[in-house]
């Protein structure tokens, strides 16, 4: 596992967003938004609303793919009476900064619940 996996896995143990292992123009596109979000100070802003909905106590990932600077990370959580499934898609640069991630949700239902949760916990942060 690289350096970057390893410490994603600890921030995702801690329930924190380490912004240290991010480049400032980071890009993450969500399952929510149409157009990608750039910057730490966005992109921190979402993974922490995330970090409340989804990285909950049933939330795991069950399988990894790495490959050189990248990494496909499948998860799976429950919010509410909906079981998620998810993919981390993400991309690093060789100093072990991340450049990009990238959020799928399935099924639909997993998806709607989501935004819910997220447009509530985003507003409740402004």
């Amino acid at each position: 596992m690289s350096q970057f996996l390893s410490k994603w896995h600890k921030s995702i143990k801690d329930r924190v967003v380490d912004t240290s292992i991010m480049i400032d123009e980071v890009e993450f596109n969500s399952p929510l938004v149409y157009k990608p979000i750039i910057g730490v100070k966005m992109v921190t802003k979402y993974l922490t609303a995330a970090n409340d909905v989804i990285n909950n106590s049933h939330f795991r990932y069950s399988s990894e793919f790495e490959d050189e600077n990248r990494a496909c990370l499948v998860f799976e959580t429950k919010i509410d009476e909906i079981e998620v499934t998810g993919i981390d898609l993400i991309e690093w640069n060789d100093d072990g900064k991340m450049v990009k991630l990238s959020v799928f949700i399935r099924p639909l239902s997993a998806i709607t619940k989501v935004g819910e949760r997220m447009s509530k916990k985003l507003s409740e942060m402004t």
